[in-house]
């Protein structure tokens, strides 16, 4: 596997969150951070990653929008919840759009690098 087979995208319009994940991930992994669902959902289409981290409550699309655009665009890539919300309706709607986790804010070190190598490696 490439190093860029190991591309993960991370979207949040929150950049201490965009600053975390490189700190967590950054040295092992090439990361593309974006701000919004619309840059995500076409970097997406493009690049193919296998890892998507995409947060739920952000300005213009939603993180559940985004995520109902990839998989009606037939795109596969594992994507992984990551919000402060604790509304259920939230985690119930992307469960039945196939997420490979649901991380709660503020989450561990630990999860995200066991999600990440459990999907990467």
């Amino acid at each position: 596997m490439s190093w860029l087979d190991k591309q993960i995208v991370v979207v949040d319009d929150d950049q201490g969150i965009l600053e975390s994940f490189d700190a967590m991930l950054g040295d092992d992994y090439p990361l593309v951070m974006l701000d919004n669902g619309f840059e995500a959902i076409e970097y997406v289409k493009s690049h193919n990653p296998k890892l998507i981290f995409l947060d739920i409550k952000m300005p213009g699309m939603n993180g559940i929008e985004v995520l109902k655009r990839l998989r009606q665009d037939k795109i596969d890539a594992a994507v992984v919840i990551v919000t402060a919300t604790t509304q259920a309706y939230y985690e119930d709607e992307a469960e039945d759009l196939g997420i490979t986790a649901y991380l709660r804010k503020p989450f561990e070190v630990d999860e995200v690098a066991d999600i990440t190598k459990r999907v990467l490696h």
